[in-house]
């Protein structure tokens, strides 16, 4: 489950990850993403994830397909998290072609905004 929290920056999606990411979620995203962005524009993502237990399937299937539709738009995405197992996955994610990834600790915040609106 997640919820959009407010940006400080009009290129960037913030949210706030807890729980389970179910289907419902990546259907929620995918509409958030269509309704301030168009489907040439780029953004990033700031994700605050203080505790995620996994994904439902039908969450990790819905989000593998708002990832592929929306692959080209993604920029940049920061992760706010104190678990080691979520930095490691960020730190992974920095790997893909044409996305930046960085993963931060609360305390880092503004590194993190500082990180996500340089060019």
């Amino acid at each position: 489950m997640f919820t959009f929290l407010s940006s400080r920056d009009a290129s960037t999606i913030v949210i706030d990850i807890r729980e389970k990411l179910t289907g419902h979620d990546a259907r929620m995203l995918d509409d958030y993403i269509q309704g301030y962005f168009d489907d040439d524009q780029n953004f990033k993502v700031l994700a605050f994830v203080p505790e995620l237990n996994g994904s439902t399937l039908e969450g990790f299937w819905e989000g593998t397909k708002v990832n592929l539709k929306r692959w080209r738009q993604f920029s940049k995405f920061a992760v706010v998290t104190e678990r080691a197992l979520i930095e490691l996955g960020t730190q992974a994610a920095d790997y893909l072609p044409g996305l930046k990834a960085q993963d931060y600790k609360p305390n880092q915040l503004e590194e993190a905004w500082n990180w996500l609106i340089e060019d």
